[in-house]
């Protein structure tokens, strides 16, 4: 299992712009300029050996890893234990993940990478329809079951471009310098490590926006 899932999680990691090496050590490395920062266990932990790159840059890469070691795991390990989803017509073997409501989350592992699906169960509870489906979106498919299902209601919960807004606002408060008490900057500071959990690469993101937006200005101007 732990090779496979080094396998998975150096795919997923490397689409969003994370190094990694052979596996070694039943670990698989994760690289910083090239050199070992940090370490992902079978169990999904991310470890630090002694000899390990020890850097601000090795550091906010350790925690940038850990929310998507967690997660590949997550998914993997449910998949594989989850029984096959029982319904007619389907032309692909699923496993069912959860089920709540009449709303089926379902998911399998393909050349691609793993697809998940949420299902209606139709009127006679036999088959399924109605299907959401999400490859390589594993946290996306969990909030669509969620919502479909009536676990949680849809104004609970942020989309990931209000989220980034939501970063950048609190970036821009800081920024400018406003006159905030200790508990303020404490509590914007733990916002942003919560949206740094939903989204490891939002930095990337609003960096990627900035400099886009910068690009259409400079093109205004020629």
């Amino acid at each position: 299992m732990s090779e496979k899932y080094f396998k998975e999680l150096a795919r997923i990691l490397a689409k969003n712009g994370i190094e990694t090496a052979f596996p070694e050590k039943n670990t698989l490395p994760i690289l910083l300029d090239s050199r070992p920062a940090c370490r992902v266990e079978p169990s999904g932990c991310v470890c630090i050996f002694p000899d390990d790159l020890r850097s601000p840059e090795a550091d906010e890469l350790y925690h940038k890893v850990a929310p998507f070691s967690e997660m590949v795991k997550e998914y993997m390990t449910a998949v594989e234990k989850a029984p096959l989803l029982k319904a007619t017509a389907l032309d692909e073997d699923f496993k069912l993940l959860a089920e709540f409501n009449g709303i089926v989350f379902a998911g399998r592992g393909t050349e691609y990478g793993y697809m998940f699906v949420t299902w209606q169960r139709d009127y006679e509870g036999t088959g399924v329809c109605n299907g959401g489906y999400y490859l390589d979106a594993y946290a996306a498919a969990k909030r669509d079951f969620a919502v479909r299902a009536g676990l949680i209601e849809k104004q609970l919960l942020f989309s990931n471009d209000q989220l980034l807004n939501i970063y950048q606002s609190i970036n821009n408060t800081f920024e400018a310098g406003c006159n905030l008490t200790q508990e303020d900057e404490k509590n914007l500071s733990g916002i942003q490590d919560q949206i740094e959990d939903i989204l490891p690469d939002v930095k990337e993101r609003i960096a990627a926006i900035q400099q886009k937006a910068l690009d259409a200005m400079q093109g205004q101007s020629m």
